[in-house]
This record gives structure tokens, C-alpha cells and sequence, in this order.
């Protein structure tokens, strides 16, 4: 039996809607405001979390999480820390632009003309998910064994938490049939040391009456 002493609660959000999750834009580094609906998302979220004592709260230090994070935490005097290494995964050429637009400017170059390995696919210019593995469970690592018997937020972005669910899971993205979390949605990960990590929840749909039980 894990020692519930050693154990770190991580609770994982998706930034809320962006202008281009609208407009279907690939966002990765880049970045694009929060809509109205993804403000509202984020508050729904924040309520979803009320009832938890969070003893620390990480973010990517993209401009759509960062927000996001903020309204979270608004009411909450824990501070926030950046952490480049929970960014979403870097799209390179692809950023910024709609599907179509990438058909046309950079033809048969997208995973599903391609194939091969998901893990090891690299978009022009950009990152594959094995290099976004390596990156997103170091700093998970390091948040949990920092914050061992607490309770920890971290807002981060649809693509790292899909890896996030392979970390918990043990299997690669090759293996494990996963889908991109909607936005403001929840994970509920406990973890210990020194990678162990089990996701007890998903909250796809984060609605004010739906509470996280801690």
C-alpha cells in the first residue's frame, strides 16, 4: 500500500478556449487570447476545484495558460509558477495555421499522410511527442516530489495532457488511444515518487455543480 504521505495530488487543467481553437488555428508555441467562452470555461473549472486546499500551482508559460491559471486561482493566495517545459508541444511551421492552409503550403507532410511512429513524427520545424515526453515528465517529476502530501494545479494545454495520460498509463502514443481533452477540463492524477503516476479521474465535461472529490 502507498504511504498517503508521500503521495503528491496533481490537478491538471486545459487552458480555456482560444480566438483560434475557434478558427481552428494550431496554436503550439504560439499563442491567441482567451474567448468570452473560454473566460467562462476557466470559472467553471475554478468552481469544479472550490472545495480543494491547493498548496502550489504550475503553468506553461504561454499566454493562454497563464490566463486561464489566473482566474483559477483568483480568491487563492497561492502563487504561480512558469514552467516553459509544460508548453504545448512546438508545431513549428504549422503554428498559426488552419488545416487547409497547411494542405496547400506544406503538402504531405502532416502525420496522417506520413504515418509511421506518432511518437517520433516531427512537423517541419517542430517537435515530436517523444521530445515533449522527456520535457513534460521531468517537470512533473520535479513538481511532485517538491510537493509530496500536497495538493498541486497545473494548467497546461490539450497535446501535453495526452501525454500526460501515456506518463500514466506507461505506454507510448503508439499504444495508447488517446484524444484531445476539450478546453478547461480536468485530470486527477496521484503520484509518487519517483514515477509513479495514476490518473483517478477525467473531468470532460467541468460544469459549477460537478465538484472534483479531493
Amino acid at each position: 500500500m502507498k504511504n498517503e504521505f508521500r503521495k503528491c495530488t496533481l490537478y491538471v487543467v486545459r487552458h480555456g478556449q482560444t480566438q483560434w481553437n475557434v478558427q481552428k488555428r494550431w496554436q503550439g508555441w504560439l499563442d491567441s487570447p482567451l474567448t468570452e467562452e473560454g473566460k467562462a470555461q476557466a470559472r467553471d473549472a475554478q468552481a469544479a476545484l472550490s472545495g480543494i486546499e491547493l498548496a502550489a500551482a504550475y503553468a506553461s508559460d504561454v499566454g493562454r495558460a497563464i490566463h486561464t491559471a489566473e482566474i483559477l486561482l483568483e480568491g487563492c493566495r497561492v502563487p504561480l509558477r512558469l514552467d516553459r517545459r509544460l508548453r504545448e508541444r512546438n508545431y513549428g511551421a504549422y503554428e498559426g495555421r488552419t488545416a487547409e492552409e497547411l494542405d496547400r503550403l506544406y503538402p504531405n507532410t502532416r502525420y496522417k499522410d506520413v504515418g509511421g511512429s506518432r511518437e517520433a513524427w516531427r512537423p517541419p520545424l517542430g517537435e515530436p511527442l517523444s521530445e515533449v515526453r522527456t520535457r513534460v515528465e521531468a517537470a512533473l517529476r520535479e513538481i511532485v516530489n517538491r510537493h509530496l502530501g500536497e495538493n498541486v494545479l497545473v494548467v497546461t494545454h490539450g497535446g501535453v495532457m495526452q501525454v500526460i495520460e501515456s506518463i500514466c498509463a506507461r505506454k507510448s502514443l503508439d499504444e495508447l488511444e488517446t484524444t484531445v481533452p476539450p478546453n478547461a477540463a480536468i485530470f486527477w492524477i496521484e503520484a509518487w515518487p519517483p514515477d509513479n503516476f495514476l490518473l483517478r479521474d477525467k473531468a470532460f465535461s467541468v460544469v459549477a455543480s460537478a465538484k472534483v472529490e479531493s
